[in-house]
């Protein structure tokens, strides 16, 4: 991937582009009009086979700038395109535009300077605020900066927030690669290249590739680490075009399905099931809860499995909580422990959309991680692990948690009252463990076929 970086072009903007070219030539013009100097940076546009007649004004939209056409012969889909364009970038950082990315002036200058910077994370999420019918004509026009609705309730703002602005604070960008669209991003290039780039397996299906190739990054530099800055001041306009909205979101579920099926850890468990926010925030939440049951060397699954083993209907189990190098589990078990590295049979889930086959355990039990839970991946919880299993058993050992349920009979009471319509439910306490609620599905999970 890597080529010769010229020191004399500070930035590489990369754009792939298909059968676009009305979108195109306004971002063009809008990097004609950016604050920073034309020679410090040079703009690639991809264009990915398809039709090039309609492509005879770009050179002219992109008069004055450092602009470079890349023309492939077949479409190839936006991972090939943008690799393709990284190829023939000169520069050590890279910013990531859509060809309907209309660029405010201080766009290019802003993602260069947060990079100039000592000590700053190590990506740079630009805003893009959606630009109805309404205001095209202002791009039309090549006015710099368009008064948009801020709002998504409006019909514009950043369709990556629920109310279409950035919340305050920063513990949202701990999962910043959730929101790594390239319709407005930088990196630098020598990050770009020791992740493998862009992964070309996605094709031409719509969506994720931006976000898998930021959560590789993200891996790379620590998944614990604040890696990712978001900058209101660089910011862009997404310009109307058509979509197959339909299409488009069976290719996203396609997309997402491959990548949770590749990793099996709670970021991707979560990413995609909702708002793109709700999401992050769910993982944050979990990280943090994960942190503290570790912090705490709480969650220990080793009483659980000498005191509930002999009354479990057989060794097939799931065991959710810590310590599992610690205890002898037999052949058959599954874990779900933070505390050890993943492996095949260890995997660091919460539980949402496991990759066990239903029916083919014959137990599932939680050693307190189930008290972090929230109410609605509680039932998600429950609901898988019945479909799974022909038993769940939710252990409290009485371990003080932060932000998690402190049960007492009461709780569990009111537990097999809003379970009963799914569960059988039993509360007991076992000596040396604590309160256990089992539950029994009343319509047992389907045995898995052959």
């Amino acid at each position: 991937m890597a080529s010769e970086v010229n020191t004399g072009v500070e930035i590489s903007v990369v754009i792939p582009t298909h059968e676009d070219a009305q979108c195109l030539e306004l971002t063009l013009r809008s990097l004609r009009r950016q604050s920073l100097a034309p020679e410090r940076f040079e703009v690639i546009v991809v264009r990915d086979g398809g039709d090039g007649g309609d492509y005879t004004d770009v050179a002219d939209a992109g008069k004055g700038l450092n602009l470079r056409l890349v023309e492939l012969a077949e479409r190839q889909g936006r991972a090939a395109a943008r690799n393709a364009g990284v190829r023939h970038a000169s520069a050590g950082l890279l910013l990531f535009l859509d060809s309907d990315s209309y660029a405010t002036p201080e766009l290019v200058e802003r993602h260069l300077m947060h990079h100039l910077g000592a000590g700053r994370p190590a990506v740079l999420l630009g805003r893009r605020d959606e630009l109805g019918l309404p205001y095209v004509n202002a791009a039309l026009a090549g006015e710099p900066t368009i008064p948009v609705p801020r709002r998504r309730a409006a019909g514009g703002g950043d369709l990556r927030f629920p109310a279409g602005v950035a919340p305050s604070g920063e513990e949202w960008l701990q999962a910043g690669w959730m929101f790594a669209y390239t319709h407005n991003i930088s990196v630098s290039r020598a990050l770009f290249d020791a992740v493998g780039g862009f992964d070309e397996r996605f094709g031409l299906r719509w969506g994720l590739e931006d976000i898998e190739l930021f959560y590789r990054v993200h891996e790379h530099l620590g998944l614990h680490d604040r890696n990712f800055a978001f900058d209101e001041a660089a910011a862009a306009y997404h310009l109307p075009h058509h979509r197959n909205v339909d299409r488009n979101w069976q290719e996203f579920s396609t997309n997402r399905s491959l990548a949770a099926e590749k990793y099996l850890i709670l970021e991707w468990e979560f990413f995609g099931m909702l708002d793109v926010y709700d999401s992050a925030e769910r993982v944050v939440g979990y990280r943090a809860a994960i942190a503290d049951c570790l912090a705490r060397s709480a969650c220990r699954i080793e009483s659980a499995v000498a005191l509930l083993t002999p009354h479990l209907p057989g060794e097939r189990v799931l065991w959710v909580g810590t310590g599992s190098d610690r205890t002898m589990l037999p052949e058959g078990a599954v874990t779900f422990d933070f505390s050890v590295p993943a492996s095949a049979t260890n995997h660091h889930l919460i539980g949402m959309d496991p990759p066990i086959a239903p029916g083919s355990l014959d137990a599932v039990v939680s050693v307190d991680f189930w008290r972090y839970l929230r109410w609605e991946e509680f039932c998600q919880f429950v609901n898988v692990a019945g479909a799974l299993a022909g038993e769940v058993h939710l252990v409290d050992t009485g371990a003080e948690l932060a932000n998690a349920v402190d049960p007492d009979m009461s709780t569990f009471g009111y537990l097999t009252r809003v379970l009963r319509t799914a569960f059988d439910s039993t509360v007991g306490e076992v000596e040396g463990l604590g309160t256990v609620l089992r539950l029994r599905p009343r319509v047992p999970p389907a045995l898995p076929t052959e």
